[in-house]
């Protein structure tokens, strides 16, 4: 590999792909590094979620919509924590990302735009997704990266790691790599550009970060923070990482693995009201199961012992009830019970208190205030809504259920140019930034706001490889 690039891009994903395809479009020499055999990050696990204000499928649609309307949306959804800078930068730029993969071939699903899909509402349609979650932006993009790699513009090195950034006079000139056969390069650039994602498959740096709150994680295994350590290392600031909120709620299939969390069960009230009590470990229901605000439900579990939950029902709900897992069928996940360490099953309701390890009294007396409940039409407690039949059929049933995270909190501080700065609030000369490694908390705040991950992550990208990014033959032509 050369050492002469104009921009190093260090992660093909989300935020890389597009920094690589306009600095290629402009001219740049640009190398492109990625730690994985694949480009595409984070778009292998995302549900593509995006919001935009004012795009042309809106204005097709005759959906009227303005990004003040967004930005207000989102400002009280995140109870005012939205980074003032930053998101009404994504805000603003949201409706020219969202166009530009349109015009460039991505088809929305058929039903949206939708104004909410699993959290909290917007007030406007504008949410959309593809078929194909996050690979519908991927496939996207790819075709124009490869068409930016055909030019020459743009060099891509796969299996490929960043091992530290390299500093003179307190700029950064370059980053060292390591290659997949254990081969060391250093690679000279006039741009350096962090693009690696999160940090929840690492679970040392999740203790550091986010201290407290256990690591479950469903994510891509190559976010491991090696952006946010090597930029620390030099100085970079880094925060939010106190800014958990966990996703409710999702199966460990090996209780031992922090990464082997994994969704499937279906408990958001918007697709299947609960027939099911929800108890910690301490046996008690802790949450109104049918609450509309799935927020109200995240935040209830985040307080939890572990932020563990049991799924309590029995027989005659497993029987009779909608069918509780997403991508299961019935009858075949009938067979986990008692054979998966995260599904319990026993002949009484305190055997199965025993299996789960959770108190024995404090679960007889929950299944029997609900039973009460049912019996009364009312539920004075919780003021539970969805109270089908009672939990009084053997076997009698329960699922481990915890809160988990598909995104990491914390991560560097930008400033508007998507400059990283230093733990003294100054721009580090040369070295930027984009995507996750900003950290989930900068755009949504201790909450989640569906849509304000992927789409910013790409705008931010495509404003760094179009105009923010400076070089020398840039630097000529503008003159």
């Amino acid at each position: 590999m050369t050492e002469d690039w104009d921009v190093i891009v260090v992660g093909a994903g989300t935020a890389g792909i597009p920094t690589a395809i306009f600095a290629g479009q402009r001219g740049a020499h640009v190398l492109l590094i990625e730690a994985d055999e694949r480009i595409g990050g984070t778009l292998h696990w995302s549900t593509g979620q995006m919001t935009a204000a004012g795009t042309k499928m809106q204005k097709k649609l005759g959906i009227d919509d303005h990004p003040d309307w967004h930005w207000d949306d989102c400002y009280r959804i995140s109870k005012g924590e939205i980074h003032p800078v930053l998101g009404r930068l994504a805000i603003d730029e949201a409706a020219t990302s969202f166009d530009w993969l349109t015009d460039n071939g991505f088809e929305p699903a058929v039903g949206t735009p939708v104004a909410g899909f699993g959290h909290e509402p917007h007030r406007v349609r504008r949410y959309a997704w593809g078929e194909n979650g996050g690979v519908s932006v991927l496939e996207t993009m790819e075709p124009l990266l490869d068409a930016q790699i055909g030019r020459g513009t743009v060099t891509l090195s796969l299996e490929t790691r960043m091992t530290r950034l390299i500093v003179e006079a307190g700029a950064v000139v370059g980053v060292e790599v390591e290659a997949r056969d254990g081969t060391t390069a250093e690679i000279l650039g006039q741009n350096v550009v962090l693009t690696t994602g999160g940090y929840a498959a690492n679970p040392e740096l999740w203790a550091e970060l986010t201290p407290g709150r256990p690591l479950r994680s469903y994510c891509n295994p190559y976010s491991r923070g090696e952006g946010i350590m090597a930029a620390r290392d030099i100085g970079a600031a880094v925060s939010g990482g106190d800014q958990f909120l966990c996703s409710f709620a999702g199966i460990m299939m090996d209780p031992a693995d922090p990464l082997s969390a994994r969704g499937g069960i279906i408990l958001n009230p918007a697709f299947r009201q609960p027939w099911e009590i929800y108890v910690n470990r301490a046996g008690k229901r802790f949450v109104r199961e049918d609450h509309p605000s799935v927020d109200h439900r995240e935040h209830a579990l985040l307080e939890q012992d572990g932020m563990e939950m049991f799924i309590v029902f029995d027989e005659g709900i497993r029987q009779n009830s909608p069918n509780l897992f997403s991508e299961i069928e019935r009858k075949h996940a009938a067979k986990f019970f008692g054979d998966h360490p995260s599904y319990f099953k026993a002949d009484t309701v305190s055997g199965l208190a025993e299996k789960c390890g959770i108190d024995t009294a404090n679960l007889e007396a929950s299944v029997i205030e609900y039973n009460d409940a049912v019996e009364a039409h009312t539920d004075k407690i919780f003021g539970r809504e969805s109270l089908p039949r009672p939990i009084d059929t053997g076997p009698y049933l329960a699922i481990r259920a915890v809160g988990f995270t598909v995104l990491s909190p914390g991560g560097l501080e930008p400033d508007a140019g998507m400059r990283v700065l230093d733990t003294s609030g100054n721009a580090i000369p040369n070295l930027y930034a984009s995507g996750e490694i900003f950290g989930k908390a900068r755009l949504s705040g201790a909450t989640f706001l569906s849509g304000m991950s992927l789409l910013p992550a790409v705008t931010f990208g495509r404003l760094l490889g179009q105009q923010l990014l400076t070089w020398e033959g840039a630097r000529a032509a503008a003159e």
